[in-house]
């Protein structure tokens, strides 16, 4: 009997629970579906509302925070599913399920996740809430999730990533997957680096950034990166952002890409940017294509800028045409180019129309960057002037302008001597200062072609200096003379010193000379000889050849009578007056003879005066007899 009793009161309390139970099992909320309620405790449960419009907001968050707060939900639920519900805050009761393991709340319209809420639910190892309106991530929000391991907030409207949130001090240590995909973030804070550590080589952290704005990156949270610290693993995609540069990433987060190696020992799988489609190739991120384009640019990321690069896959620019065009200290009429390839700023100034060599130029961005300078085809560059630039070029170019001189302290000084290259060639250079010898032009190479070079006796030193640093010319063979006309296209190099200061042109002209003013010398001094001797021997001459140098007519016209008065002494009459007389008149010559033409009776200095007014010559016929007449002496008196 007592057993009866006790079997009946068993089945009594069993069916009072039952009973209880009933009564309390919760009901889904009104036009929504549900999985996992019942009658007796589920650790999953899933609410799909399906998006209806016509759900109360206001009504359904009491349902839910009813049927989350039931003996058969709290404590037991380790997985939930909302979704497609009208709720733009999350429930309270859900803060109070501190055995939720996997919450998922996609495709509802929340704004904001609640403070004080998320941080409660101890056991939380995934987090979704993707498809919603959530503008905002504040710090707090996961702090002491230590055993979170996956966060989806993708396809939000978040804009907005407390300092705080992913730091160490929220102990998210298991936290290895991160999806903010399809959001409005704008600027990125280094936080991935508390995700990073938390992966682990060949199963590395995800963080997907991917369709944001992502434009910017900074450091406000104070992260200080070095080598040493513990390394990361981790895969961070920021493709289809409006990223300019990868190297924006390292200046904003104050970090060198060796420090960058040192914590991502696998850095080829750490950066995806695959189509950012605002990649400018430019020299900015020259050193990380160098080292890296083929891990961080994916075949389908194109150039966005410059212009002769849209639309090219990054991968598939040479590394050469990674160049900036610089504008600031940029002379004007001139293009300036920083190449980082060959590391050079290149400054072209061609045809600029220069008169002088600028005063400065752009910085050169690197220590070991030098200027490539162009400064050919101005026609109005007549001087060449030193510059404090000089000793930071590579090379020099100043063909075809018109210099025509170069100061010995552009080679005294090294200037010059320390460029690698120099091109003076098509100017107008005659010759150089001798002292550029003693200049040492081992670091240098120049040329000096189509020069009017000329090559007279002062020049001469050039042909042993050129010979001495040919190595340093660049075409050597066109170094070649213009002027004198003799040495015209020659090569500089084959004249010896000699032919610089001796003309054969001149030289037998100097020959042909001496020997034409010899043999004028020469004739001469034999017409002198013979003047001299003829002088000498006069007499004998006229007598031997009868010839007298004044046997000539000088009085045609005068009508004289006679040719010749032949005046002597009646003492000298016979034989050789007369006899002299008439050699003259044999020879044709009209002679007044006294003994036969002077009238008698008249006064002899009469008949003298006479004789000698109407002769063309008197010839006094001197003996001694002639001389001691005192009356022949006074008939010469007389007619003066």
């Amino acid at each position: 009997m007592e057993l009866n009793v006790l079997a009946y009161c068993l089945k009594f309390g069993v069916m009072l629970v039952i009973l209880s139970t009933v009564g309390t099992t919760p009901s889904c909320p009104s036009r929504c579906t549900c999985k996992g309620l019942g009658w007796k405790p589920n650790s999953s449960i899933t609410i799909d509302c399906h998006g209806h419009p016509d759900i109360d907001r206001g009504q359904l968050s009491q349902q839910l925070d009813s049927l989350l707060s039931s003996n058969l939900s709290y404590g037991h639920v380790m997985r939930l599913i909302i979704k497609g519900t009208p709720l733009t805050h999350v429930p309270r009761s859900i803060c109070r399920l501190t055995t939720l393991q996997k919450l998922h709340l996609d495709y509802n319209r929340l704004t904001r996740l609640p403070d004080n809420c998320l941080s409660n639910l101890t056991a939380l190892s995934s987090l979704s809430a993707p498809r919603n309106a959530i503008t905002q991530l504040q710090d707090g929000l996961f702090d002491g999730l230590d055993k979170l391991a996956k966060l989806s907030l993708s396809y939000n409207q978040i804009s907005s990533i407390g300092l705080r949130v992913f730091n160490g001090s929220a102990m998210l240590t298991s936290l290895i997957e991160v999806n903010l995909h399809n959001n409005r973030i704008h600027t990125l804070e280094p936080w991935f680096y508390y995700v990073g550590i938390n992966g682990q080589l060949h199963h590395e952290s995800v963080i997907k950034l991917g369709w944001n704005n992502i434009s910017a990156f900074a450091n406000k949270m104070g992260w200080k990166a070095k080598c040493g610290m513990k390394t990361v693993h981790v895969r961070l995609m920021l493709n289809h952002n409006r990223l300019k540069h990868i190297t924006d990433i390292l200046l904003g987060w104050n970090i060198d890409i060796l420090t960058w190696f040192c914590l991502n020992p696998q850095h080829r799988q750490s950066l995806f940017l695959s189509r950012n489609n605002l990649i400018e190739c430019d020299c900015v991120d020259f050193s990380i294509y160098k080292l890296l384009a083929n891990a961080l640019v994916k075949t389908d990321t194109y150039c966005h800028m410059p212009a002769n690069l849209v639309g090219k896959k990054v991968i598939s620019v040479p590394l050469d045409q990674f160049i900036c065009e610089l504008k600031k200290h940029c002379p004007s009429g001139c293009r300036c180019v920083h190449r980082p390839a060959n590391a050079t700023l290149h400054v072209n100034c061609s045809n600029a129309n220069l008169t002088a060599l600028p005063l400065e130029l752009p910085e050169l961005p690197k220590s070991y960057t030098k200027y490539k300078l162009d400064f050919s085809n101005n026609r109005r560059l007549r001087y060449l002037e030193r510059r404090p630039y000089f000793v930071h070029t590579s090379i020099m170019e100043l063909s075809n302008c018109n210099i025509d001189s170069i100061d010995l302290e552009l080679w005294s000084d090294l200037a010059l001597a320390n460029i690698t290259q120099v091109f003076l060639d098509g100017n107008q250079l005659q010759s150089l200062p001798s002292s550029v010898a003693a200049v040492s032009l081992q670091k240098t190479k120049f040329s000096l072609r189509k020069n009017p070079w000329k090559c007279s006796c002062d020049a001469r030193w050039m042909s042993e200096w050129l010979k001495s640093v040919r190595s340093r010319l660049i075409n050597p063979n066109d170094i070649t003379c213009s002027s004198p006309s003799r040495l015209k296209n020659r090569n500089i190099m084959s004249v010896s010193g000699e032919a610089f200061c001796a003309d054969p042109a001149s030289e037998a002209v100097k020959r042909t000379l001496l020997i034409s003013l010899s043999s004028v010398f020469g004739v001469l001094a034999v017409l002198l000889s013979a003047g001299i001797i003829v002088y000498r021997l006069r007499v004998r001459l006229y007598s031997r050849w009868k010839f007298h140098p004044f046997d000539r007519d000088e009085c045609l016209g005068e009508h004289l009578i006679y040719d010749v008065f032949l005046s002597c002494s009646s003492s000298d009459n016979l034989p050789h007056g007369n006899e002299i007389r008439q050699q003259l008149e044999q020879r044709g010559y009209r002679v007044c003879y006294p003994p036969r033409d002077f009238v008698a009776g008249e006064p002899i200095h009469d008949n003298i005066y006479s004789a000698v007014v109407r002769s063309k010559r008197t010839a006094c016929f001197l003996t001694s007899q002639f001389l001691q007449r005192y009356a022949l002496m006074h008939s010469f008196v007389y007619p003066f």
